[in-house]
């Protein structure tokens, strides 16, 4: 009798254990595996260029800039840039959803205000050329034109970026940003456009410090007198990351800087500045 009850037990348990092992293995196989968005980037701007970063869904982005209007090439009595005055531009960016946000701007060199949205448009991920792309689409209203009211026609622009991102390596980023703005000159009694091409690339040092530059020359259309050129060094903090650059556009606004720059750098005119953005999670 007893060996009867033993082996009715050690039975149940067999089955058990079998079922518990199967029931395992077959949640195990099942179950699939996220990977984490492709980042090449760390940040969803270069020092005026867009990248093809975005925020997560729900995410606050906050951005003050600084360009100072002296330049390096003013000297002591500007004490090498950094006396004043200052053109400021401060922006808030949305999250949507993982793959876009919409950004709210404004810039103190005539009142321009901008509204831009960025969609991330494709992934790839690949050993040895990962790639990211995306696209900003925009406007701007230049709020104060002299000799203008706030409202006429000629005071708004609007731009078009397709921006692509790849990585070679774990440290180098490049992006490649071609870019159109509609009415680039404002002030110009007729209607001009821009076409540019933007290069920027970043290498990262370490985990918090890296080394970034741009290139943005003009293909056709309306230039300022040279293509804006701007470098510099990034601090990152855990979604906060702090640019420090110089460049010889003392602008800010996508529509301006794409327009291209009034100084040249051969002759040192550099104009100093810094870029802060923080991500605000709620």
């Amino acid at each position: 009798m007893h060996r009867t009850v033993f082996t009715v037990f050690a039975l149940f348990g067999l089955l058990f254990s079998a079922s518990a092992q199967d029931e395992a293995s077959s949640w195990s196989r099942s179950e699939p595996t996220e990977l984490p968005p492709l980042q090449l980037f760390h940040s969803t701007q270069a020092v005026n260029l867009p990248t093809a970063e975005t925020l997560q869904q729900g995410n606050f982005e906050f951005e003050i800039s600084h360009r100072f209007v002296p330049t390096l090439s003013d000297g002591g009595d500007a004490l090498w840039g950094f006396d004043g005055p200052v053109n400021i531009r401060m922006a808030l960016a949305y999250a949507y959803s993982d793959d876009g946000y919409v950004t709210l701007g404004r810039s103190n060199v005539q009142d321009n205000l901008d509204l831009h949205l960025k969609q991330q448009l494709l992934s790839v991920r690949h050993e040895v050329i990962p790639l990211l792309v995306a696209v900003r689409l925009g406007g701007a209203w230049n709020t104060e034109v002299a000799g203008r009211d706030a409202s006429d026609a000629d005071n708004f622009q609007y731009y078009a970026q397709l921006i692509v991102n790849t990585m070679y390596g774990e440290r180098f980023a490049l992006g490649l940003v071609p870019s159109y703005v509609d009415n680039s000159h404002i002030t110009c009694p007729d209607r001009h456009y821009s076409f540019v091409l933007g290069v920027h690339g970043q290498y990262y040092i370490t985990d918090v410090f890296n080394v970034l530059a741009e290139w943005i020359p003009t293909i056709s259309g309306w230039r300022t007198a040279h293509n804006t050129v701007s470098f510099g060094v990034e601090l990152e903090t855990g979604g906060h990351f702090f640019k420090i650059v110089l460049s010889n556009n003392d602008l800010l606004n996508p529509s301006q800087v794409l327009a291209g720059a009034a100084n040249s750098v051969s002759d040192g005119d550099l104009h100093i500045g810094f870029n802060i953005t923080r991500v605000l999670a709620f």
